[in-house]
């Protein structure tokens, strides 16, 4: 990864786009969905920048000492990129030139906007086209009140705080709220129902803390081969104990936030205490393995009540189609029988 995904906060800071044509037109139409002070500096300038109130624009030549103060700056003039350029790394400031990534010292993806909810899909300027085929396909899968949903939930975080003590209890909040029965209400617009909803989370009790282990081949370590179960195991797994043999792809699938124990050194009853523990605190846990599971470690854990499961491995040996010649009398023959 060369290029590292931040957000950046531009509230009260100034943004300045060198060009007043189409390109640097859209990237105000970006900017704009922001509360940047946004500065134009161009000979000319696109009547619809013109009409846009947020436009601050500066009829004129450029100048690099023009630049000074600002937070960052976009060249939307393809004869001026390199001085732009230049004169922005000249004062550290973060610049995009318009379909320079050789001269950018940072890009814009694409964005799905559902703010606060912001997705932004990047290729490191080597595919334009695959981000913005992906941004369409992740645009459509999600509700347009999304964000309306994650302002809401801002709105209850004081609540619950207060209300609610951390771990499953307010997990069990958060989950419902997101992913269920009050979410499909919001989404809706029955406010009744919503409202109803999240009183019902605030008084309704968390369901018992139950740790679980399942044990997951992650086959050749090709992340891609991994099963959809596999990929979701990983992704809800507080905890993934796992051999030094399994590739880092593999481990990449999880979450962030997961623990990572690595086990080189102990021996199957060793293992099998670990995932005791750890099940028995009430955490998820996955047991990674480039391979099927330990009869030891499994037998042992199930053997103390732990609800466990199994998900197998993907070979990587590609499915053989093997065909043969057909004699040219009975190849006739079939030819005979389809007429």
């Amino acid at each position: 990864m060369r290029y590292f995904p931040l957000f950046f906060d531009l509230d009260g800071r100034t943004a300045i786009v060198v060009g007043g044509g189409e390109d640097g037109l859209r990237k105000v139409r970006l900017l704009s969905k922001t509360s940047v002070r946004i500065v134009v500096v161009a000979n000319s300038l696109h009547p619809e920048l013109a009409a846009n109130p947020r436009v601050e624009w500066l009829a004129r030549s450029f100048e690099p000492a023009l630049l000074d103060g600002a937070a960052l700056v976009i060249s939307a003039d393809a004869a001026l990129n390199e001085t732009v350029a230049a004169a922005a790394k000249a004062r550290n400031i973060p610049v995009n030139a318009v379909d320079r990534a050789d001269l950018s010292s940072f890009i814009v993806p694409s964005i799905v906007d559902r703010s606060p909810v912001v997705i932004a899909i990047g290729t490191e300027g080597t595919s334009p086209m695959l981000g913005q085929g992906l941004r369409a396909r992740i645009d459509a899968m999600l509700p347009q009140a999304l964000g309306k949903l994650a302002e809401a939930a801002g709105a209850l975080r004081a609540r619950v705080a207060q209300q609610l003590p951390q771990g499953n209890r307010r997990r069990s909040f958060w989950q419902r709220f997101f992913f269920g029965d009050v979410r499909d209400a919001f989404i809706a617009g029955e406010q009744t129902n919503y409202a109803a909803g999240v009183e019902d989370l605030f008084t309704s009790k968390a369901p018992p803390v139950q740790g679980r282990v399942a044990f997951v081949n992650a086959g050749t370590g090709d992340a891609e081969l991994l099963t959809i179960r596999a990929q979701r195991k990983l992704l809800e797994a507080d905890v993934i104990v796992h051999d030094r043999f399994v590739a880092p792809a593999i481990l990449e699938v999880a979450r962030r936030d997961a623990v990572r124990i690595p086990v080189t050194a102990l021996s199957f009853n060793g293992v099998a205490d670990l995932l005791l523990r750890e099940a028995e605190a009430g955490r998820r846990v996955v047991r990674l393995r480039s391979g099927d599971a330990i009869v030891e470690e499994l037998t042992a854990v199930a053997a103390e009540g732990i609800p466990v499961e199994t998900i197998a491995g993907i070979s990587a040996e590609p499915a053989r189609i093997v065909t043969f010649p057909i004699r040219e009398d009975i190849r006739e023959a079939i030819l005979r029988a389809a007429s």
